[in-house]
């Protein structure tokens, strides 16, 4: 790793996600002083501005700064594993797994019962979407566009089924549910802040860790296949491991699509594809782009708050028509 490479990756990367974090702490239908924000984090402003910011933004700019490190990291890792470059959370069915549960909770009313019922049925439909992905990618001996197209088969199948339930079911109950699955950090329940935060991080750390060994399964499988490695009990950990990230960031905050697609892509231009460095690059660019995007759905329509889900599916939709128009370079 050049010196340029690690100040970028581990001075720079860090200190943007800082000033993003500082800057979202203080926009927003109440723009509070710098001031004000940093003396209501350690209790010494107004009570109302203390509420504000402790109660209501500090929790959800970490969230945010979560959920984008994870879902960034989990696309990066899933289109180094897979070698596609379409290849990610929503692509692979894993969301949209998760996304199913978490609706049968709205819509049964479990998630009125307790909130915790969101989260566990969250991981149950995404083990559901992960096994049917890996029995049908097992067929083809785990080959990276089996896995694909076999995501994307069961992203739409889980989607109908969402649709389906939303059809049969009481309006009140499809509103809460739609309006999370948009991908909103407004009602998330912040008693799972730290669950989340965990099992992210440490997803995000053994992924990292992993930086030489993803390189290696990156390459051709023949070549792999030289340095004594068992590729498909290592993809299968890998992916494992990314889909928990996943359904960990889906449990509180619903479906945020793009993250995980356009985060890889930068970093890849910036940096190169050393998985070593792109890995926690990701995470720190994640970390940043989401809160970012979360503070413009809530200035931008104000008094509104608008899900942040679709904030990022409209720059993700520019993001790959530029990418699509840009010339080839020979």
């Amino acid at each position: 790793m050049t010196n340029k490479k690690f100040l970028f990756v581990y001075i720079l990367m860090p200190a943007s996600v800082l000033v993003v974090f500082l800057f979202s702490l203080v926009i927003g239908l109440n723009d509070i002083s710098f001031v004000d924000a940093v003396k209501a984090l350690f209790g010494g402003a107004d009570s109302n501005v203390t509420i504000i910011i402790k109660q209501i933004r500090f929790p959800r700019i970490i969230m945010a700064c979560v959920s984008g490190a994870g879902l960034a990291v989990s696309g990066c890792v899933f289109q180094a594993v897979l070698r596609n470059p379409l290849a990610d959370p929503l692509t692979l069915g894993i969301s949209s797994g998760a996304a199913f549960g978490a609706a049968a909770a709205f819509v049964s009313g479990l998630a009125t019962v307790t909130s915790f019922f969101i989260p566990f049925c969250t991981f149950a439909g995404m083990m559901i979407s992960v096994l049917v992905v890996y029995l049908l990618s097992m067929q083809k001996r785990f080959d990276s566009n089996a896995m694909i197209l076999s995501g994307v088969v069961v992203s739409y199948v889980f989607s109908s089924a969402v649709m389906l339930m939303f059809a049969l079911s009481p309006a009140n109950n499809v509103q809460v549910a739609f309006v999370w699955l948009m991908g909103n950090f407004s009602t998330f329940d912040e008693r799972l802040l730290p669950f989340v935060t965990a099992i992210v991080l440490t997803g995000i750390i053994i992924l990292s860790l992993a930086g030489n060994i993803i390189n290696a399964v990156s390459l051709d499988r023949e070549k792999s296949k030289t340095f004594g490695m068992d590729i498909e009990k290592i993809i299968k950990f890998l992916f494992l491991t990314a889909s928990f990230v996943t359904a960990a960031t889906v449990s509180t905050c619903g479906v945020i699509g793009f993250v995980g697609l356009m985060i890889p892509h930068t970093m890849r231009k910036i940096i190169g594809t050393n998985n070593v460095i792109l890995i926690p690059a990701s995470a720190f660019a994640g970390a940043v782009l989401l809160p970012l995007c979360d503070t413009l759905s809530r200035i931008l329509f104000s008094p509104i708050l608008i899900p942040v889900g679709i904030i990022t599916s409209i720059i993700g939709g520019f993001f790959f028509i530029c990418l699509l128009l840009k010339p080839k370079r020979e």
